[in-house]
């Protein structure tokens, strides 16, 4: 017997029936799900994968948020100290109040961010500590706003943001009056003066009842 099959009488050709799909689809119909079903995981592989990039995003910026945050605390510190000092001299000239500028002591203060003349508007020039812009546009801005590298900063927009915080800390102090003089930096306080015998005055009435009493028994 031939290993080969017969070959087709001249003129014929084999007839191979096909076979039934049975309801599954053709392998290539089938391929082609499974090709798209991969690509929708990776689809949502990907959503999730943006999840977490933002996460970490949102986390590094509060991180760099918060170093801004720490450094200002002690600024501010700085600054209320020099602003004790200047009442101190006050006192010791007999007065009861002073007006100091903040924007003054912060040319004190070495740590303080340095600014740079530009166009007679002044910028910040650095920031200390290895601090960046970026750093204070998180802490003052939020972490979810949109941060332009480069952009140059404002120094009075630095001082303004630390102004009200500074006049907060010298309200704490108990002075008998504190209040910042609107459109400048400075902040003016007072103390009572001494001999002031204002909180003894509400005793007076008492003390008089008490001996208008005695008489009266006498």
């Amino acid at each position: 017997l031939s290993p080969h099959p017969p070959s087709p009488p001249e003129g014929w050709w084999w007839v191979v029936p096909s076979q039934p799909c049975g309801g599954r689809g053709t392998s290539l119909e089938r391929a082609g799900a499974s090709a798209q079903g991969v690509a929708e995981m990776s689809f949502a592989d990907n959503l999730t994968k943006i999840v977490a990039d933002k996460k970490a995003e949102q986390s590094d910026r509060e991180g760099l948020a918060h170093k801004w945050t720490a450094y200002e605390k002690k600024l501010l510190d700085k600054a209320v100290e020099l602003f004790k000092q200047r009442c101190m001299r006050e006192a010791e000239n007999q007065k009861c109040e002073a007006t100091v500028s903040f924007e003054v002591l912060s040319r004190e203060i070495a740590e303080f961010p340095k600014r740079v003349l530009t166009d007679t508007t002044y910028f910040v020039d650095s920031w200390g500590e290895g601090l960046t812009s970026e750093s204070w546009f998180y802490s003052t801005r939020g972490v979810t706003a949109s941060w332009s590298p480069g952009a140059p900063v404002l120094f009075a927009e630095v001082l303004q943001g630390m102004l009200p915080k500074f006049v907060e800390r010298v309200k704490g102090l108990g002075f008998a009056s504190c209040q910042h003089e609107a459109g400048t930096w400075k902040v003016s306080v007072s103390w009572p003066p001494p001999g002031d015998e204002a909180d003894d005055s509400p005793q007076q009435p008492a003390k008089k009842k008490r001996r208008d009493r005695d008489r009266d028994r006498d």
